[in-house]
C-alpha cells in the first residue's frame, strides 16, 4: 500500500484545494457505496459532477452514496495500480466530502527500482557467499599446508586449486572495495592491474580444474602410472598457461577498449574473448575426460575394492559435483533470460549464489571430505591428546611431597609406561 506520507499527501491535496468550495457537512443517511458512474437522471438531492485536482471525474450521483473512482494513474511521478478504487461520499447537502479517501491505492514500483532491489539482494548474497567461501578456502589451505603427510601430487593439485579460488576472492574483495564510478571513469593504471589481476586468478581456476582432469583422466582412462606425472607440469598448465592469455587480453584492452577500468565491454569489441575462449575450451575437455572416467570405472572398475580405486572414485564424485558447479555458472552469463521478470529474478539469484559459493564447495568436497585428510587430522588429534595426556601425568608426579629422588622416578616410569 502507498506509504502513509504519500497516501496522504494525495488526500491532503485533494481536500485541500475543494475545501473552499463545498458546503459545511451535515447529518444524513448512511451512505450507499456506488462503483460505476450514473448515466441516468437523478431524482431528489444530488451531488454535481466533479473533477478534482489530480484529475479524478466524480460523477452526478445521489446523495448519501459513496462513489468509488479507479485511483489515479500517477500522481507526483509515483505510478499506482488503477484496478483499485478511491472513494468519495456525497453528503446530505448535495456536496462532495472535502476529503477523498485514497487509503486503496497501491503504489506500483517501477522495473527501475525492482531491478535495484533485486542488484541489492544479490550484492548481499555475493558478500556473504565470498566470506564464506574465503574463510574455508584459509581453513583449507592451512589443513593442506600442515598434513605434510598427506602431500602426494592428488593432493598437491588439490592445494593449488585451493590457493588460486583464494587469490581470486581476495581481488574480488578488492574489485568490490575500491572501484566506485569515480574510479572507472578516471581509468587510473592501478585499477586496470586489479582488473587483469582478477581475470588472472579468474582463468587460473578453470586451468586448475583442467589440472584435475588430466590427472584422473591419465590415471584412470590411459592406466600410465601416475608416478610418471611431474607437479611441474601441473604448475604450468594451472599458473603458466594463464598468464601469456591475460598479458594478450591486456594489449587488446589497451589498444581497443581501453576505458572503465577495463570491465565490461565495447560494442563490436570482443576482447574479452581472449581469456573467455580458452576457458571455455578446458571447460569442454573436461567434460570430455569425465565422460571417458566414469565409461572406465562403469566398465572395469565395478568389482575393484582396492584403496587406490576408492581414492579414484571418491575424486571423481568430487569432479563430477564441482565441474557443474564450476561450468553451469560461467555459461549462464552468455545465456540471454529473455524479456520476462522471472527468468532475469532467478538468473541473477542463481548465478550470484553459485558464482560467491564456488570456493566453499571446492573446499568442502576436495579437502573437508577427502578421507584422508579426515584419517591425518584425527592422528594429530590423538597424537596431541596423548602426549598432553602424559605430560599431565608427568607433573602430577613430580608434585608428590614425598623422597624427591626415588619416589619421582618411579612415578616417572610408572607414567610413561601407561
Amino acid at each position: 500500500a502507498l506509504e502513509f506520507s504519500t497516501r496522504e499527501r494525495l488526500e491532503e491535496t485533494n481536500g485541500n484545494a475543494l475545501q473552499s468550495n463545498l458546503d459545511l457537512q451535515q447529518p444524513g443517511r448512511g451512505p450507499q457505496t456506488s462503483a460505476y458512474p450514473v448515466h441516468f437522471i437523478l431524482a431528489g438531492p444530488q451531488c454535481n459532477a466533479s473533477v478534482d485536482l489530480i484529475g479524478t471525474c466524480w460523477p452526478r450521483s445521489a446523495v448519501g452514496q459513496l462513489v468509488a473512482r479507479p485511483c489515479p494513474e500517477y500522481f507526483y511521478g509515483v505510478r499506482y495500480n488503477t484496478t483499485n478504487n478511491g472513494y468519495r461520499e456525497c453528503l446530505a447537502n448535495g456536496s462532495w466530502a472535502a476529503r477523498v479517501n485514497y487509503s486503496q491505492c497501491q503504489e506500483i514500483l517501477s522495473e527501475e527500482r525492482k531491478s535495484k532491489l533485486h542488484y541489492h539482494i544479490a550484492v548481499i548474497i555475493n558478500y556473504l557467499g565470498h566470506c564464506v567461501s574465503l574463510g574455508a578456502l584459509l581453513m583449507a589451505f592451512v589443513l593442506f599446508m600442515r598434513l605434510r603427510s598427506i602431500r602426494c601430487l592428488r593432493n598437491i593439485i588439490h592445494w593449488n586449486l585451493i590457493t588460486a579460488f583464494i587469490l581470486r576472492n581476495a581481488t574480488w574483495f578488492v574489485v568490490q572495495l575500491t572501484m566506485n564510478p569515480e574510479v572507472h571513469e578516471s581509468n587510473v593504471v592501478w585499477c586496470r592491474l586489479v582488473t587483469a589481476a582478477y581475470n588472472y586468478f579468474h582463468v587460473t581456476n578453470f586451468f586448475w580444474m583442467f589440472g584435475e582432469g588430466c590427472y584422473l583422466h591419465t590415471a584412470i582412462v590411459l592406466t600410465y602410472s601416475t608416478d610418471k606425472l611431474r607437479k611441474w607440469m601441473f604448475i604450468c598448465i594451472g599458473w603458466c598457461i594463464p598468464f601469456p592469455i591475460i598479458v594478450a587480453w591486456a594489449i587488446g584492452k589497451l589498444y581497443y577498449d581501453n576505458e572503465k577500468c577495463w570491465f565490461g565491454k565495447r560494442a563490436g569489441v570482443y576482447t574479452d574473448y581472449i581469456y573467455q575462449g580458452p576457458m571455455i575450451l578446458v571447460l569442454l575437455i573436461n567434460f570430455i575426460f569425465l565422460f571417458n572416467i566414469v565409461r572406465i570405472l562403469m566398465t572395469k572398475l565395478r568389482a575393484s575394492t582396492t584403496s587406490e580405486t576408492i581414492q579414484y572414485r571418491k575424486a571423481v564424485k568430487a569432479t563430477l559435483v564441482l565441474l557443474p558447479l564450476l561450468g553451469i555458472t560461467y555459461m549462464l552469463f552468455f545465456v540471454n533470460p529473455g524479456e520476462d521478470e522471472i527468468s532475469r529474478i532467478v538468473f541473477i539469484y542463481f548465478n550470484s549464489f553459485l558464482e560467491s559459493f564456488q570456493g566453499f564447495f571446492v573446499s568442502v568436497f576436495y579437502c573437508f571430505l577427502n578421507s584422508e585428510v579426515r584419517s591425518a587430522v584425527r592422528k594429530r588429534w590423538h597424537r596431541w591428546q596423548d602426549k598432553h595426556s602424559i605430560r599431565a601425568r608427568v607433573a602430577r608426579a613430580m608434585s608428590i611431597p614425598t623422597s624427591p629422588t626415588r619416589v619421582s622416578f618411579h612415578s616417572i616410569k610408572q607414567s610413561t609406561a601407561v
